[in-house]
């Protein structure tokens, strides 16, 4: 198993993925000041984005459906990765499909799915 979203396997030889990306971004604001330099703040702590990147050759059409179905209930959910537990929440699934047959089905299907990390669990609007 490569990874874990909530119950989502993402394996060698089924669900894989070719590229990880984290991105952390520390909050500051600026303001402008005559006659000097800007004046820095730090506003809050950090974030952290995971993007996960991958590409499916002649799977099941449904392949990615059930962590579609999963990300539309917007609720947090545990990803595990290299033996690492933390919690976050599914912000994006993109996918594109290509290479069709005569009947409609696609033979290749690439996908996108930007995770934020939760360093706050029980925030959310929707729960």
């Amino acid at each position: 198993m490569l990874a874990l979203i909530g119950d989502y396997k993402f394996e060698i030889n089924k669900t894989n993925f070719e590229k990880l990306r984290r991105n952390i971004s520390f909050g500051f604001t600026s303001s402008q000041r005559l006659g000097n330099f800007k004046k820095w703040q730090s506003v809050g702590k950090y974030e952290e984005t995971i993007d996960i990147d991958g590409t499916l050759i002649t799977k099941s059409q449904s392949q990615l459906k059930a962590f579609e179905y999963m990300a539309r209930e917007k609720k947090p959910v545990t990803m595990i990765f290299n033996g690492v537990s933390i919690t976050v929440i599914i912000l994006n699934l993109d996918t594109d499909q290509s290479l069709f047959l005569k009947d409609g089905a696609f033979l290749k299907q690439t996908y996108k799915i930007k995770l934020a990390v939760d360093r706050d669990e029980g925030n959310y609007e929707n729960s």
